[in-house]
């Protein structure tokens, strides 16, 4: 395939640069890289691509590359600008194997809505559900001045946490609202997993979809996929003791308060007590 490049730094590495425009297919990719390390001195195969290139990293994930990490401003852009870079290696003895499935976001019912992907044209109701007074005073580490790029930035972060099997959010909207039937009510997502062990729940709602069981039956649907899909065996909930809407969606769906932390928990003054919530699975939904 002569349109990727396999480029010899010297020392026993090298460097694969896929072509511009259309990919090539999997197979004909584990060729050449089979290929490469036919010399005999190869240690270490390196490809570098935009960090939002994802069909390039899916690609290179498909491939066996495995993610070491990312190099800011190191590509070049055609506007001048320079971009971030996703960094992939394959070593001569690692099977040209994905080392796990890649991480799709599944569609998931809750109790009348649907949990979706997020999309780049969420971004307008981000920034409205974000830049929100409440969400701005209970969510004291989001930008105090949230806007666009704030929330581009958080939908790349989210992404890449997907990408890397650590946490994965969903879009909240209701199908059966004729006025908006795609409109991102809100975000639901779970995150801090340990393998088999528990992971934690977090959530926020925009101002238009409060007061409407949102986040209750968004967060149910999470903790059944939690427990059922994850295989998780406790679920955590979080919130700011003076929180008491959060808290008594927490309550809702199940959870019980186990102690509360001194000054756990990070708002827009500064940081103050938190409730700790867990939920135990039974041996049915865990199973």
């Amino acid at each position: 395939m002569s349109n990727v490049a396999v480029l010899d730094l010297g020392g026993g590495r090298a460097e694969l640069r896929l072509p511009p425009g259309a990919l090539p297919v999997l197979t004909d990719l584990r060729a050449v890289v089979a290929d490469a390390f036919t010399a005999p001195d190869l240690h270490c195969l390196a490809a570098y691509v935009a960090v939002d290139s994802w069909a390039e990293r899916r690609l290179l994930h498909e491939t066996g590359f495995a993610r070491d990490g990312v190099l800011r401003d190191w590509l070049p852009g055609p506007d001048g600008r320079r971009a971030d870079a996703w960094v992939g290696t394959v070593l001569r003895d690692d099977p040209l194997e994905p080392p796990h499935p890649w991480p799709e976001v599944p569609e998931l019912e809750a109790g009348g809505l649907l949990l979706r992907p997020w999309r780049d044209a969420d971004v307008p109701r981000i920034v409205e559900g974000c830049a929100d007074a409440e969400s701005q005073h209970w969510l004291g580490q989001m930008p105090a001045a949230y806007t666009s790029d704030a929330a581009r930035a958080w939908l790349q972060d989210s992404a890449e946490r997907v990408a890397e099997g650590t946490a994965m959010n969903w879009a909240v909207v209701d199908p059966g609202d004729p006025d908006g039937p795609d409109l991102a009510l809100g975000s639901v997502g779970w995150f801090d997993l340990t393998a088999d062990v528990d992971c934690e729940v977090g959530y926020w709602t925009h101002p238009d979809a409060r007061g409407r069981g949102v986040a209750r039956r968004a967060t149910e649907a999470v903790v059944a996929h939690a427990f059922g899909t994850l295989g998780v065996r406790r679920v955590r909930a979080f919130a700011a003791v003076d929180n008491v809407a959060s808290r008594r969606v927490i309550e809702a769906c199940g959870f019980e308060l186990y102690g509360i932390e001194r000054l756990g928990a990070w708002v827009r003054d500064g940081h103050v007590d938190m409730a700790l919530y867990d939920r135990m699975g039974s041996p049915a939904t865990t199973a």
